[in-house]
């Protein structure tokens, strides 16, 4: 009786410690996963504030041109090897008058392959006006 007691708690235990190796693995997942879509996040968000700066800033300031001249590139640094982002920006005129632009810029950042585990995109969008002419606030 000893002997079935006995190879029943090894069953048990044995069980027991496979399922926690699971629940272990699945929570390692979890974490990369997260991380690897906070990174993804703020790839995106390093990408648009690039384009909001390229738009507004000398020497195109106000002029409506969007010269964003390289508008897809891929992140260096720790961590951040494997992230692509693509930035587009479109201008509207808002008030003829006082050539007054309106920006749209999109960012668009992923890690790995569409369709793969690791996968993640993060797609961020600003709108930006600004006026060739500083005095006239008509945004």
């Amino acid at each position: 009786m000893a002997l079935v007691s006995a190879i029943f708690l090894l069953v048990v235990l044995a069980a027991l410690g496979a399922y926690m190796l699971t629940v272990s693995g699945v929570e390692q997942t979890t974490v990369n996963r997260s991380l690897i879509s906070a990174r993804t996040y703020y790839a995106a968000r390093a990408g648009l504030e690039w384009g909001i700066h390229r738009t507004v800033a000398p020497p195109t300031e106000g002029t409506g041109e969007c010269t964003i001249s390289a508008p897809s590139f891929g992140l260096t640094g720790y961590g951040l090897d494997d992230i692509q982002v693509t930035v587009r920006c479109v201008s509207n005129l808002y008030t003829p008058g006082d050539n007054a632009y309106v920006y749209t810029i999109t960012s668009t950042a992923r890690h790995g392959t569409t369709g793969t585990v690791d996968y993640a995109e993060r797609k961020l969008e600003a709108t930006v006006c600004r006026s060739q002419n500083p005095g006239a606030n008509r945004c």
